[in-house]
């Protein structure tokens, strides 16, 4: 003679597989952004003897001010500020710029063609190829380290070593959800462009 499962059984076992269902999208949708950051954080620091140029891509709240900094401490010889438009002159982008002496200053170099960061990249390329590079350190965001650090290591030379600095995130109201939200979008071009530098 058979019997029915009890009900409160049943509906168990469909509120599990409920779960375990959206337990998995989660995972699809939030695993892949997270792994590029999570592998990012093994990206070289700065090295300890002057590199040859920092490159400082804008569009980020206080990447310019870090990479002035860092270029100021010694960090390296020249500093490359990547998308800062084609009129502004470097004494209106570099903090105390309008202060620096005249040789201090034709060691800051400002390039405005780039809009993105593959553009940034090849920007680099091209510094790099000039002034015969070996070293370079990139400044940056922190969310926007692992697409950057792919873009430019993809394009760069082999033999050129590329740091990172990575620069904080902003403080203030709602600084929590845009930290989520970038990191979000950010993991998702990074695998946009893993797959787009295949073929570059």
């Amino acid at each position: 003679m058979k019997t029915q499962p009890p009900l409160d059984s049943a509906h168990r076992r469909r509120g599990g597989g409920l779960f375990r269902a959206i337990l998995f999208l989660l995972v699809l949708l939030f695993g892949p952004p997270a792994v590029p950051h999570l592998l990012s954080l093994r990206d070289p620091a700065p090295p300890a003897r002057p590199a040859d140029a920092i490159f400082v891509l804008t569009g980020g709240e206080g990447r310019i001010q870090e990479g002035f900094r860092a270029w100021s401490a010694g960090a390296a010889r020249e500093l490359y500020i990547l998308g800062a438009g084609r009129t502004v002159p470097a004494t209106q982008i570099v903090p105390e710029g309008s202060r620096l002496p005249a040789e201090a200053l034709a060691r800051v170099h400002v390039e405005g063609w780039s809009v993105n960061t593959l553009e940034n990249a090849f920007s680099a390329k091209t510094a790099v190829g000039e002034g015969k590079y070996s070293s370079v350190i990139l400044v940056t965001s922190d969310y926007h380290t692992p697409r950057a650090h792919l873009a430019f290591r993809k394009v760069l030379p082999k033999d050129v070593s590329l740091a990172a600095i990575r620069v904080g995130p902003e403080a203030g109201p709602g600084a929590s959800w845009r930290w989520v939200r970038r990191h979000f979008l950010e993991g998702w071009k990074y695998w946009g462009y893993r797959i787009l530098l295949r073929w570059e």
